[in-house]
């Protein structure tokens, strides 16, 4: 049996784009990078022999096919098919302008109703637009016909100083809608590098705009820092399962230990925004289960008693992680403290404010976890120790 065990893998499976939004991470926006990247993408075989039937041996359940723009791909339906056959539920995003109802319905068709459409949605009013050129309506129209076809629909919300101030009310509009979202954080990875001085979130923003929306809702808990949910409480419902030292059964906090992430040339890493500038190595050379159980990378990100400053002596350490990408964009050092947390913890017997609120959601977010298939009570109700509350010597 595999040393890690992940629960999904990320593939960026294209860089091509029909879309030129701004901060793109993947450099879609950028002809020149399209079309090396073209000439080196991964066939259908390679994705086949060395991500999809290795990612088997790591427990992984669900493959993420991103881009880009992922229906670009001729093959795109193709590798949706070989997903279901493979025993994989599976999920397409998209920037929606290929998302008409004809298209929704092939998906439904080609993965046997087992796909779910992730979707961008940075506000739903006219400052869309900026950030991810389109108009909020068009991608309300596709979220409108996932709901109609019977198909499971996700949004993703990036954050960052251009949309403080309407992240609320977008937020409420996804709930309102009964729509699982998450959170990802405006990065300098590709164009993003133009921007991310000027419009990177700060820990002020954090406090005051994003977390107070993010903590009140159970349909965003799928990833998200700072996570001030007790361990405990995290050890007992979970039964202890972890990957290495990062919690599972649910996944919380941080997500990088808990997934892997592929861009379209091969290059496997631990968290989407930071592919192309952190690699474990590429499927090339070696299939997707060799290269991490090879990797000193996922042996660091893994094992949160190795993290360092704040996230090193916090309560939180292990459901919460802090934001390694934060951690390495800020500070050059993936395992370093993650300046954007508004925490500061004395010591490790620091409690924070929120989190009593955070435990109370929680408890409503299993609901949604388990209904969603990624998480199941544990068989035994014997309640297991917390994680380790020292860090181990390295």
């Amino acid at each position: 049996m595999a040393r890690y065990q992940f629960q999904v893998v990320y593939f960026e499976a294209t860089r091509r784009c029909n879309l030129r939004c701004p901060f793109c991470m993947t450099g879609s926006n950028d002809a020149r990078t399209v079309r090396e990247s073209f000439r080196n993408e991964l066939t259908l075989q390679e994705i086949r022999d060395r991500i999809l039937l290795p990612a088997r041996r790591l427990n992984v359940h669900t493959i993420g096919w991103s881009g880009g723009e992922f229906l670009m791909r001729r093959d795109a339906l193709e590798l949706l098919r070989l997903t279901v056959d493979l025993g994989f539920r599976c999920s397409v995003l998209s920037n929606c302008k290929k998302l008409t109802r004809e298209r929704l319905e092939a998906i439904r068709d080609a993965t046997r109703g087992h796909a779910r459409i992730v979707v961008g949605l940075n506000a739903v009013d006219e400052e869309n637009r900026w950030s991810r050129d389109s108009e909020s309506d068009r991608t309300l129209r596709v979220l409108k016909d996932c709901l109609e076809l019977g198909i499971g629909q996700h949004v993703v919300v990036t954050i960052g100083k251009y949309n403080t101030e309407s992240f609320e009310k977008t937020v409420e509009f996804i709930v309102k809608h009964n729509i699982a979202y998450n959170r990802s954080p405006l990065v300098p990875r590709g164009s993003g590098s133009r921007c991310f001085g000027e419009m990177g979130f700060d820990r002020s923003d954090l406090e005051r705009h994003f977390h107070p929306a993010l903590r009140r809702n159970p349909h965003g808990y799928v990833s998200y820092t700072p996570f001030f949910l007790s361990p405990e409480l995290h050890a007992q419902v979970s039964g202890g399962a972890r990957n290495n030292t990062v919690p599972q059964n649910p996944a919380i906090g941080c997500w990088a230990g808990t997934w892997l992430t592929v861009n379209a040339e091969g290059e496997v890493s631990v968290c989407p925004v930071l592919l192309d500038v952190l690699s474990a190595g590429n499927v090339r050379d070696r299939p997707i289960d060799e290269l991490v159980e090879a990797s000193a990378l996922f042996a660091d990100i893994t094992d949160r008693s190795r993290l360092k400053g704040r996230c090193g002596r916090c309560r939180y350490q292990y459901t919460c992680g802090g934001c390694r990408a934060m951690a390495f964009f800020h500070n050059g050092d993936y395992m370093g403290e993650d300046p954007t947390c508004f925490f500061d913890p004395l010591e490790r017997s620091t409690v924070s404010e929120h989190e009593e609120e955070t435990n109370r959601v929680f408890k409503k977010y299993l609901l949604v976890a388990r209904a969603a298939g990624v998480y199941q009570p544990p068989k035994s109700s014997r309640s297991p120790e917390p994680p380790p509350p020292e860090p181990a010597k390295t």
